[in-house]
């Protein structure tokens, strides 16, 4: 990288360029910190043209004007942040002599980054897939955003207070979102508030208004997202209180880890709940031998005390938060039933319904169409039926797929059967809801096979790490939290997709951890 200064004959005095590189570092660090801040919280409507690659009988996919709430201001952010970081680290490695450490993880990350490129170059609709859906931006470009965010992250010296910092930006968020998911769950809707209205928008088009019945539920796209973030980061808030020596910022990260819980409730949704259920067994098996056994068993039992306080007052207002947790494990719900015996004996005095028998005189009908199946939701709330059909779509385009963010325009959007797995046909299925099959159907099977080996070689690195040591200082505290927290966004990522709110997160997340892996390592060999 360094190599042409011999043929310009520039000297430099390297104690100068070490401290030049320490505070390239400090800004970089900064800005990756405000993008965490800032990024998941910017919501305001933007309505622009969008060009549709094909026309369709669906308002939703054709050309025309188009409104966006929770992604476009996220994604110019995104691309802005993405920029300035990339000129200031390109800096930091070709002027003051940087050395980028050679792993595996580089490896399968260009790899990733080349085919994610390539599937731009190869799809059908490239403007489409090089930006993504308008109300999305999922395209190429910002995964590309999010591999660079990773790679600048990666690539940084953390002190200890930069890393607390890097999770202290998270408390807004966190108490933002927790409010508004919690006062729509009582039936409130911020968006009577003027000032609400006024930040989410000053003024509209002529014509143009909120649907009616509109509601602000969170900051990112849907509950199925706010359901999972709640969970990663009622992991990472939880973990951190678990192992933190600092008995004040247990306690405040304690209560962080309760309200993302309540986040997740009332997002009414169930791949949070799954996800928490599959974590908190890895939190058990890798923390429980790092830290005193009493404060252990106290703190997780007061958690668990704590969230069956929240549980036990969210469900008995409504029954359907039994339905999106334990409901998928059983399906009986004592509280809906508790409410059914009194909606029965209600309607056994209400004469406002008479009822009279159909005549079943088979011979006297006449021909009629084929009926469509009967509506239902398939396992899994329709996603088996969503990942059967989109595999179906991969194996057409393997190797560089059909572009990130394009599925809405060939998932075969007049299949009868998604009556029966989605309740209704007219429903448009935009995206795959898993977050792999994402990656295999946008860029094709070998960048869903290059992310898999670059998690699987972080994966690794960090059990190792797990197993050599003890968490016994601040600094590895913190690792172990940030480590567990991207496990638990792997998972949910099982049942859900990648978004610009929650994704930064994650990729920023990953790439401390991967700093601190290999800035260990480093300190090993020296």
């Amino acid at each position: 990288m360094s190599d042409w200064y011999k043929y310009l004959n520039i000297e430099r005095d390297e104690h100068e360029d070490q401290l030049d590189m320490e505070r390239v570092d400090a800004i970089l660090f900064w800005g990756l910190a405000f993008i965490v801040l800032a990024i998941p919280l910017i919501v305001r409507v933007h309505i622009g043209d969008f060009i549709s690659p094909s026309i369709t009988e669906a308002d939703i996919l054709d050309t025309g004007k188009k409104a966006d709430v929770f992604t476009y201001y996220k994604h110019i952010l995104l691309l802005i942040s993405t920029a300035c970081l990339s000129l200031l680290f390109i800096y930091k490695v070709a002027v003051l002599r940087y050395s980028i450490p050679k792993t595996k993880i580089n490896i399968s990350l260009a790899l990733l980054a080349i085919f994610i490129t390539l599937s731009a170059v190869f799809a059908p609709y490239k403007t489409l897939a090089l930006y993504g859906m308008y109300d999305r931006n999922e395209g190429t470009i910002t995964y590309l955003c999010y591999l660079m965010l990773f790679f600048i992250a990666a690539n940084i010296h953390y002190t200890e207070k930069r890393l607390k910092w890097a999770l202290y930006c998270l408390y807004p968020f966190v108490m933002i979102n927790t409010l508004l998911g919690i006062v729509n769950f009582y039936g409130y809707n911020v968006l009577e508030l003027n000032w609400v209205k006024k930040l989410l928008y000053s003024n509209l088009p002529q014509g143009a208004k909120l649907t009616e019945g509109s509601r602000l539920i969170a900051t990112i796209n849907h509950g199925n997202y706010v359901s999972g973030i709640s969970a990663v980061l009622t992991t990472l808030f939880f973990t951190w209180a678990l192992l933190d020596k600092n008995k004040i910022r247990s306690i405040v990260n304690f209560v962080m880890s309760l309200l993302c819980f309540a986040m997740l409730l009332s997002s009414l949704s169930v791949s949070g709940f799954l996800t928490l259920t599959l974590i908190l067994p890895i939190v058990f098996l890798f923390v429980f031998k790092s830290i005193y056994k009493r404060k252990f068993a106290v703190t997780f039992a007061t958690f668990l005390v704590g969230a069956a306080c929240v549980y036990v007052v969210m469900v008995n207002h409504n029954p359907k938060v039994w339905d999106e947790t334990f409901g998928f494990f059983i399906k009986s719900n004592p509280f809906a039933e508790a409410r059914a015996v009194v909606d029965e004996l209600q309607q056994a005095f209400d004469a406002s319904h008479v009822y009279a028998e159909t005549g079943s005189n088979q011979e006297n009908k006449e021909y009629q169409l084929p009926q469509l199946p009967e509506s239902g939701v398939g396992p899994g709330s329709g996603r088996l039926y969503i990942w059967k059909k989109t595999w179906e779509l991969i194996q057409y385009r393997p190797l560089f797929g059909y572009g990130l963010d394009t599925l809405p325009y060939f998932f075969p959007q007049d299949d009868p059967e998604k009556q029966a797995n989605i309740e209704t046909y007219t429903v448009i299925v935009d995206k795959p809801h898993n977050m792999y099959i994402g990656i295999a159907y946008g860029a094709g099977v070998i960048a869903l096979l290059a992310f898999v080996a670059f998690i699987v070689n972080i994966g690794l690195l960090t059990i190792k790490r797990f197993i050599s040591t003890k968490l016994v200082d601040d600094k590895q505290a913190i690792f172990a939290s940030v480590a567990i927290a991207c496990g638990a966004y792997l998972i949910q990522a099982l049942f859900n997709d990648s978004i610009i709110g929650t994704a930064v997160i994650f990729w920023i997340l990953l790439g401390l951890l991967v700093s601190f892996l290999i800035q260990n390592k480093q300190e090993k060999v020296s």
